[in-house]
Order: C-alpha cells, then sequence, then structure tokens
C-alpha cells in the first residue's frame, strides 16, 4: 500500500490535469508560489489603480492646465486639448466647467465607462468628483474654465 501526504494530491492532481490551482482537497491549502504571485499581482494592480486615481490633474498635464486662481475655498483652471491629445486619468473635485469654445470629447471613468460629451460656447455644467481621462474627439481646440471647489 502506498501512503500519500494529502499536499502531494495536489501535486498529482496538478500533473494529472495540468492545473497549478488546485486546493489541497483535504487541508484546502493553495500552492504557495502560486498565492503569493496571485496576491502580488492584486496588490500591485491596486496601488496603481489608487495612485493614478488620487493623481492632481494639474500634475499630470500641466502643459493643459494653468492655474488662475488657488485659495482656501476654489482653484479655477483654464484648461485647453487639441483634436486628438487626451488627458490621462486624473482626480478631480466637484467643479463648475464653463466651455469657451465648442466642442467634443470622450470621458473615460475610472470603471472603464465612456461618455461622449459635446458643448457649445457659453454652456456650463456641473461635474461632481470622479476619476477620468479625456480625450478631445472633435475638430476644434477645447477651451474650458474649470472652477474646482475644496470645501
Amino acid at each position: 500500500m502506498v501512503l500519500v501526504r494529502h499536499c502531494q494530491l495536489n501535486e498529482i492532481a496538478i500533473r494529472a490535469w495540468g492545473r497549478k490551482s488546485l486546493p489541497c482537497p483535504l487541508c484546502g491549502k493553495y500552492d504557495a508560489v502560486i498565492m503569493k504571485t496571485l496576491i502580488s499581482i492584486v496588490c500591485f494592480t491596486v496601488i496603481s489603480w489608487a495612485t493614478a486615481a488620487a493623481q492632481d490633474v494639474v500634475k499630470v498635464a500641466p502643459q493643459n492646465y494653468k492655474v488662475l486662481l488657488n485659495n482656501a475655498h476654489v482653484r479655477v483652471l483654464d484648461f485647453t486639448l487639441k483634436p486628438g491629445q487626451k488627458i490621462p486619468m486624473a482626480a478631480r473635485p466637484n467643479r463648475v466647467v464653463y466651455s469657451i469654445t465648442p466642442g467634443t470629447a470622450t470621458l473615460t471613468g475610472s470603471d472603464g465607462k465612456t461618455t461622449t460629451m459635446t458643448r457649445k460656447a457659453g454652456e456650463a455644467w456641473w461635474r461632481d468628483a470622479e476619476s477620468l481621462a479625456v480625450e478631445n474627439t472633435g475638430k476644434t481646440v477645447l477651451h474650458n474654465l474649470v472652477v474646482e471647489l475644496k470645501k
């Protein structure tokens, strides 16, 4: 009679079925190397997402944003974006946006959902705090005034 330790069953199953993440049927433990790798990938993904989401838009795209006013209550930004140009994912607080020129942009949220916005010159709108990426999908330069609220 051959005696097999319960964790050796996992090794036998790996050889038999080619799977690399089967738990031991008796103790429920996973292969330590696979689990460490999986945990590392998840941690790296979460940290990368959190870092991207927490970055200030002026630091992410200083060529597109000019700070006009910054005090304890608001930060006023002059924003321009050429056709085809993109702003990477960045955090944005509650804000009012005023369109100086007409244009079309595609917004991509941190959840991956996209929205296309077409705005006329002189139009103003409210945006709640969010993390998003912006791409100018129109044929004209986008020029907006952004008033970010701090409280």
